[in-house]
C-alpha cells in the first residue's frame, strides 16, 4: 500500500524550515580575535604575579592574540607579559602607541617590538607617517605587521604589508557605516568596551578585536 500523501496547507512546513534556517543564521556568533592590555593593566598584573592567569583568562574566551602597550615598561615586565601570553598559547603583539609624539624613527619601532612576535601600527602611525615608511617598516622587520586604522583612514591602508587589518569601531553612531568599511577591506572590527562592544551581536560571524581586555 502506497503512503498516503499528507497535504501542508499554507506551506507550514516550508514556513517552519525558513525558521529554522533563521535561526540557525542567528546563531552564528562573532569570533574573538585579539585584545589590548593598557601599560597600567601591564604593571598591574606583573605586580600582582597575575600575568599568567590574566592571559589564561584572555585564552579562555578564544581570543588569538594580545596587543602589549609597552611604553615605559620597563625590558624585565615587557618580556614577562610576552612569555606568559606564550605560555598560555596567545601570540603577543607589541602596539606602537603614538610614536609620533615621541619621534620614532622605523628604527625605534622595530626596537620596541623586540619582544613581541609581531608589531601593531595604528591610526596614529597611518595619520603622521608616510608609505615610504610603512614600506621601511616592512623591510626592516620581519614578523607580522597588524595594521588599525579609523574608519575614513581607508585610503591610507597600504596595498601590501599588512598581516592583519582592523578598522576601530568604536562609535556607536557610526557603527554600520564602520562595519561596511571593514567587510570592503576584509578587515577585523575593533570594538571599544564603552561605546561598542554591547553591539556584538550584530557582528554575524566577523571576528573581532576588544578595546581595552575587561577580564570575569
Amino acid at each position: 500500500m502506497l503512503p498516503r500523501r499528507v497535504k501542508d496547507p499554507g506551506g507550514v512546513a516550508s514556513r517552519l524550515l525558513a525558521a529554522a534556517l533563521a535561526l540557525g543564521a542567528a546563531a552564528v556568533q562573532a569570533a574573538p580575535n585579539g585584545t589590548w592590555l593598557s601599560q597600567p593593566q601591564i604593571w598591574y598584573y606583573a605586580s600582582q604575579r597575575s600575568l599568567d592567569t590574566t592571559m589564561a583568562q584572555i585564552r579562555a574566551s578564544n581570543y588569538r592574540m594580545v596587543f602589549l602597550d609597552v611604553r615605559k615598561v620597563s625590558d624585565a615586565m615587557q618580556q614577562e607579559a610576552a612569555e606568559a601570553a606564550r605560555r598560555q598559547g596567545l601570540l603577543p603583539v607589541v602596539w606602537v602607541q603614538s610614536p609620533q609624539y615621541r619621534a620614532l624613527r622605523i628604527e625605534d619601532l622595530v626596537h620596541e617590538a623586540r619582544h613581541g612576535d609581531g608589531i601593531q601600527v595604528d591610526d596614529h602611525f597611518f595619520a603622521n607617517y608616510t608609505l615610504a615608511d610603512f614600506y621601511l617598516l616592512r623591510q626592516l622587520y620581519t614578523k607580522p605587521i597588524f595594521c588599525s586604522i579609523q574608519p575614513f583612514q581607508a585610503r591610507l591602508v597600504p596595498r601590501a604589508g599588512c598581516n592583519q587589518l582592523d578598522v576601530q569601531c568604536y562609535t556607536a553612531q557610526q557603527f554600520q557605516h564602520c562595519l561596511n568599511v571593514a567587510d570592503r577591506l576584509g578587515a577585523v572590527v575593533s570594538l571599544s568596551t564603552q561605546n561598542t562592544l554591547g553591539h556584538r551581536s550584530k557582528l554575524g560571524g566577523r571576528p573581532f578585536n576588544t578595546f581595552l581586555w575587561q577580564g570575569p
